[in-house]
């Protein structure tokens, strides 16, 4: 004969059911899952492009050490941008560095085979640069999204 499923309840001959355990036992391995994936997501995006946010720390460095010399050799010498251009906007007295205090990037995103770099200069709308993931050149970046 078959076992019996329920037992009688009149004799106390049924099986005990399990106990289920509460919501926060139950919900501990999915939501530690969650938490670690959103961590290591979080980690990779924060360092996605840091080769090429070093590279523009490292030329505003230059720049800011008055190394101009070696701060245009990085940058892309493309077209008519001479080093009296390239002067004129980072020079001593530049465009973007009269009266600089602090420079610090702030943003980045991939873009194919660049990354526009957000370098932000004191309080100032802050500049959108090129970088090439190849050679690590700089330029300036025809899109801004500041």
């Amino acid at each position: 004969m078959a076992d019996k499923i329920i037992g009688s309840l009149l004799y106390d001959d049924h099986p005990i059911p399990k106990h289920s355990g509460a919501w926060k036992e139950r919900l501990k391995v999915p939501v530690a899952i969650g938490l670690l994936l959103l961590l290591i997501g979080g980690t990779a995006y924060k360092f996605v492009n840091y080769r090429e946010e070093g590279r523009v720390r490292d030329f505003i460095e230059m720049v800011q050490g008055g190394q101009f010399d070696a701060a245009f050799q990085i940058w892309n010498i493309g077209g008519n941008y001479r080093l009296q251009d390239f002067l004129q906007d980072w020079g001593k007295d530049g465009y973007y560095t009269k009266g600089m205090h602090e420079a610090k990037v702030i943003d980045s995103n991939g873009q194919g085979t660049s990354v526009i770099v957000y370098l932000a200069i004191d309080n100032r709308r802050p500049i959108a640069l090129l970088v090439d993931k190849e050679t690590l050149r700089i330029s300036f970046s025809p899109v801004n999204k500041y």
